[in-house]
């Protein structure tokens, strides 16, 4: 949308009617019509239909649905996958991330109302379980947390080769991935780096998987993993290097800013730290997906927490003792990392 002009009148029923449209994109994704047009572009709604098993009526809902969405194009003589479903449906895995948004997001965000009043996190209460958070309720269904975890597999798999790509890990020799969870950025990070030495630091029940997932892939020789609660223990020194990926966010800013003074305490003098994570721009009014996002944290995981700005971040890093600073923005996924230096 261009800035400052509103909503026109389709963009706004398209957002009064969001849910359905979601539901559609699911659909298409869930039942095989982006999977089924990829192997055979050009196929009629009849095809399609015959094909996946489906009545003829409700295939025509759904697919009328899918091209006013613009997700597939073309007519009733033949249809097509749009080139950006074809990449991330078809081509690629971004499907991963339609179970979360079904199973977790939308029915705890039905409570965006009772969470904006409350100020809490009430939409937990779909999931049942002890535990203040949606972490800790999952930890109880082993089948939403898969949900969760393959949500989190896909963004890390589909924003890391960006930050690879920034060329800023280069010259460092020892890293440390702070909440680094399972492994997943470590192992891809020592892939690329045959010279990087890592450590992940997370809570004790998440490291002993992390050791294991690292010792499948023959990393244990250069990933180390260490348990501890990096809000309120020392941090290990000897490294050049801090990682908060996905990690912020999650937090509130009081316990933000805490962490990032104990992260330049154990860094040495001329070491960075990386942030990487979906960022809001100065204004804080895109983009969309970091702006829109954060309702979930609010609502359902726990009830703080948001995508922060850069500058938010440069004023957290300044406070910290990082003195030197620079932005990478336009990475995938409205990603960005923000790189700062102590000297």
């Amino acid at each position: 949308m261009a800035a400052g002009r509103g909503v026109t009148e389709d963009e706004l029923y398209r957002i009064m009617y969001g849910a359905i449209a979601f539901e559609m994109l699911h659909a298409g994704w869930a039942v095989g019509v982006f999977d089924h047009l990829g192997r055979h572009p050009g196929a009629t709604t009849a095809q399609v239909a015959e094909a996946l098993g489906l009545q003829r009526y409700p295939c025509d809902v759904l697919v009328t649905g899918l091209r006013g969405l613009e997700l597939v194009l073309g007519d009733d003589s033949g249809l097509s996958n749009s080139p950006l479903v074809e990449q991330c449906f078809v081509q690629g895995e971004d499907g991963r991330h339609l179970p979360f948004v079904h199973d977790i997001v939308n029915p705890g965000i039905s409570d965006f109302i009772g969470a904006v009043r409350a100020g809490a996190n009430v939409g937990l209460r779909h999931f049942p379980g002890d535990g203040t958070s949606l972490y800790d309720r999952l930890e109880h269904d082993p089948d939403k947390l898969k949900v969760l975890h393959d949500h989190l597999r896909a963004t890390s798999d589909a924003t890391l080769a960006d930050l690879v790509r920034t060329g800023v890990l280069a010259d460092s020799r020892h890293l440390l991935d702070i909440g680094g969870g399972t492994g997943t950025n470590a192992i891809a990070l020592a892939k690329h780096y045959p010279d990087l030495r890592i450590t992940l630091l997370d809570l004790d029940n998440v490291v002993a998987e992390a050791a294991d997932n690292i010792a499948r892939h023959g990393l244990a020789d250069r990933v180390d993993v260490h348990a501890c609660d990096v809000f309120a223990d020392p941090l290990p020194t000897g490294a050049d290097t801090a990682l908060l990926a996905h990690m912020l966010p999650i937090w509130s800013p009081e316990a933000d800013r805490k962490l990032l003074r104990n992260v330049c305490s154990a860094l040495p003098d001329n070491g960075k730290v990386l942030l990487f994570d979906p960022l809001q721009n100065d204004q804080r009014d895109g983009p969309d997906y970091a702006i829109l996002f954060p309702a979930y944290y609010l609502a359902i995981a726990s009830g703080h927490g948001t995508f922060y700005s850069w500058s938010t971040y440069e004023e957290w890093m300044r406070e910290a003792g990082f003195t030197r600073f620079q932005r990478f923005p336009g990475l995938a996924v409205a990603h960005g990392l923000h790189a700062g230096w102590k000297q």
